[in-house]
């Protein structure tokens, strides 16, 4: 009754309903996003896990990127953080505007204001 498992030898067209099947799973039952990769983690098998044993990892390092905050963090340790997180994910966020607006709002306010009017809107202007 429950979901299949992917293996890995299926076709795209099977794999496209398999991924359909699991949203309409997971909108079903109110699965967070916990729920969903743990989920996922146990439904698929074969050729399938190494396709989502890396690709699980970059996911969960594009989410951490998104939701980044300096808190604490220096500006410098900030930044390594967020340098580190980019790099499991550059082909998401390549243009140097979408990296400068995410490290951007990541900073404190109080340091977010004294930058935000700079001339130089690049990400890499923007830390140096």
């Amino acid at each position: 009754m429950g979901p299949k498992p992917l293996v890995g030898r299926e076709s795209p067209e099977d794999v496209e309903i398999w991924l359909q099947r699991m949203e309409n799973f997971f909108r079903e039952f109110g699965c967070n996003k916990e729920q969903k990769m743990e989920t996922l983690n146990f439904l698929v098998e074969g050729r399938s896990q190494k396709w989502w044993n890396s690709t699980s990892a970059s996911f969960a390092k594009a989410s951490e990127l998104l939701s980044l905050r300096q808190g604490k963090m220096s500006i410098d340790d900030y930044q390594q953080k967020f340098f580190d997180l980019l790099s499991y994910s550059p082909e998401i966020f390549s243009s140097s505007e979408m990296k400068y607006n995410m490290f951007l709002q990541g900073l404190n306010p109080e340091i977010h204001g004294h930058v935000a009017v700079g001339d130089d809107m690049t990400y890499e202007g923007l830390v140096s």
